[in-house]
């Protein structure tokens, strides 16, 4: 398969969600789990599925909140062995169509508060894609310095040898 026929897609439409919200269920099939790893850079996704609730937000605009679960593989950066891990990560996001172009440049200077809730993404036509959703989701909450459970890193005993100066060095000792 090619990655252009790898298609991982839930659009849901502004009208379709009542003034209560609207519950959704994502389940994806091998085909859609393999779209999702190949965009992340891992080397499966065994399980993905998503609990979500789509509420109105504001005027015009939608809110999406809720939970994702993953059974997927990963590398170790230690051993650089494959690893299953499981990954649970909440949701909540706010769409509007007077939100902030996330594509679009920002000031650093604006960011005063890191604590402060979040402005809304900006919602361009009336859908969004909860697909998107829980791809980006679950790429935020992956570790991105993965260990294999147990996997530990150790230096060798020869720490003058790490050194960067240790070639400098050895070469101001052959020239005496």
């Amino acid at each position: 398969m090619t990655s252009d026929t790898l298609r991982f897609s839930r659009p849901v439409q502004l009208r379709e969600i009542p003034p209560t919200g609207r519950h959704f269920i994502v389940e994806t099939n091998a085909d859609e789990r393999q779209a999702v790893a190949q965009q992340l850079g891992l080397p499966a996704i065994a399980a993905l599925s998503a609990k979500l609730q789509v509420m109105p937000f504001r005027k015009d605009g939608l809110a999406v909140d809720g939970t994702i679960h993953a059974r997927l593989t990963q590398v170790c950066v230690v051993t650089a062995e494959p690893f299953e891990n499981e990954v649970e990560a909440p949701v909540d996001i706010r769409y509007s169509p007077d939100g902030q172009d996330p594509n679009a440049d920002f000031d650093l200077a604006e960011l005063n508060d890191p604590d402060a809730e979040d402005p809304p993404d900006l919602l361009v036509g009336d859908s969004i894609d909860l697909s998107a959703v829980v791809s980006e989701f679950l790429a935020l909450a992956l570790d991105p310095y993965p260990r294999k459970p147990g996997a530990v890193f150790e230096e060798g005993d020869d720490k003058a040898a790490l050194s960067p100066f240790a070639a400098l060095n050895t070469l101001k000792n052959k020239d005496s």
